[in-house]
């Protein structure tokens, strides 16, 4: 089992290679340089922005959070939220990097630690501002994940990990008293789910990808990708993939592309406030643990429970687990002017026990002990997010690479399934296309990484 191990590439980023930069942090032009909590004129009290994603939830915690400290700051402080949605996260964020108009305080996805940091200064260099931010909370190899090139660019907020989260409270209504643990068992069980909902469909996975990977992993024992890039999956395994899938679409174990794209959309985004999900026409989900408070509060809110199920294991596998990755993580823009006291608020949502309790399990597991001991305290590590707790310990994982999440990786994925599923394409045609699209966007990364 591999657990927060760094995957080793450092290498030159697409996207910062290609920016100018003109420097983050807009939002505090009219603070000081020195870091006082003051801004010029010591009137008007330090200005700093956050941005995050997400559902509903995550959204009103998190502003909770920012209440919370900038009343207990006020005067001095004052933290400006500013949200969205899973949609276009990736160009809104090299938008605003590029332009000069990121927040101060960001979330940044894994990968692009690598894209916006390969030399260690993309972000500002965390290791400044120790004596205010308790980095001890982490176990070190955790930290490894927001490294680059030994400096520390990101706070990794805790371990995602993919497994299958069901209604539980669905499959009693439908007699099913056993969970499925292996496909085929999930096979009858869709069975007797369709004969009163010919529409309903047991597993929906936001992509194609993640069912595909998460086969092709146990099939091979490997990753996607090697550390220097290499693709571990041949032709014939992405043409074993795309028929699996497309078989336990068929049997409704998973949800079908059509039926995703007329219910959910084109785009891989959380299902947690989908009204066929809430309906039970969708009774599970393939999805990182960072999505199953928000799954399991909107189950919870009409009366039904959300459990993490057994890992279903593909026949023949060489690796009864599923895969892993950083979940959030955390930086501060390098051209901040208020840098330690842009860390004293990511000590407050990130270890301190107040904030983390207003912060919850929003966005997954937390790796900080403190959060965590915070979060048990207050009664918050329970149900669902408890089985996500113990799942996460005791998973058998495989790390994703830094370039798993590219979009040129999953479009070619979600694409080419959906042209098989279609008709508009053989399985043959499809894997092929699979193939080389993945392999002449390896070609390219390799060149620019210098792998």
């Amino acid at each position: 089992m591999r657990k927060w191990k760094k995957t080793s590439i450092m290498c030159a980023a697409a996207l910062a290679a290609s920016l100018t930069l003109g420097g983050c942090g807009g939002s505090s032009s009219n603070t000081s340089a020195s870091g006082d909590t003051k801004a010029k004129g010591g009137d008007e009290p330090v200005a700093l922005s956050f941005s995050w994603w997400g559902n509903d939830d995550r959204h009103q915690a998190t502003q909770k959070a920012i209440d919370a400290f900038n009343a207990a700051h006020e005067g001095k402080i004052v933290v400006t939220g500013e949200p969205s949605g899973f949609g276009n996260l990736e160009e809104t964020f090299a938008t605003r990097y590029a332009g000069g108009t990121a927040s101060d305080i960001m979330t940044v996805n894994y990968p692009w630690i690598l894209q916006y940091s390969p030399k260690g200064d993309g972000f500002y260099d965390l290791d400044q501002v120790k004596d205010v931010f308790d980095f001890t909370q982490y176990e070190p190899g955790f930290l490894e994940f927001g490294k680059s090139n030994g400096k520390m660019q990101a706070i990794p907020y805790g371990q995602n990990t993919l497994g299958v989260y069901l209604n539980k409270s669905a499959f009693d209504r439908a007699g099913i008293k056993e969970i499925p643990k292996t496909f085929e068992e999930y096979k009858e069980a869709a069975k007797i789910f369709t004969k009163n909902d010919p529409n309903s469909y047991l597993i929906v996975s936001p992509t194609f990808r993640f069912a595909a990977t998460y086969y092709l992993q146990q099939k091979t024992g490997k990753g996607e990708f090697a550390d220097d890039l290499t693709m571990n999956y041949t032709l014939e395994d992405y043409k074993e993939a795309l028929a699996w899938y497309k078989d336990l679409a068929d049997a409704h174990v998973f949800c079908s592309r059509k039926d995703y794209i007329e219910n959910v959309g084109n785009d891989p985004v959380s299902i947690a406030q989908n009204s066929k999900f809430i309906n039970g026409g969708y009774v599970g989900v393939l999805e990182w643990t960072g999505g199953i408070a928000s799954n399991a509060k909107t189950l919870a809110d009409k009366g039904d429970e959300l459990i993490v199920a057994p890992l279903p294991v593909i026949e023949g596998a060489k690796f009864e687990g599923t895969m892993a990755k950083p979940s959030l993580t955390m930086a501060i823009s390098k051209d901040t002017k208020h840098p330690k006291e842009a860390a004293e608020f990511l000590q407050y949502i990130l270890n301190d026990p107040e904030g983390t309790k207003l912060m919850g399990s929003t966005r997954g597991m937390v790796a900080s002990k403190a959060a965590k001991a915070s979060l048990e305290a207050d009664g918050q590590i329970t149900g669902a997010v408890k089985q996500a707790y113990d799942f996460t310990k005791d998973a058998k994982v495989i790390n994703n690479s830094p370039i798993f999440e590219s979009a040129v990786f999953t479009n070619a994925y979600d694409s080419n399934y959906e042209k098989f599923e279609f008709g508009q394409s053989t399985v043959d045609e499809a894997a092929k296309a699979i193939f080389d699209a993945t392999s002449e966007q390896v070609t390219k990364l390799k060149q620019q990484y210098g792998k």
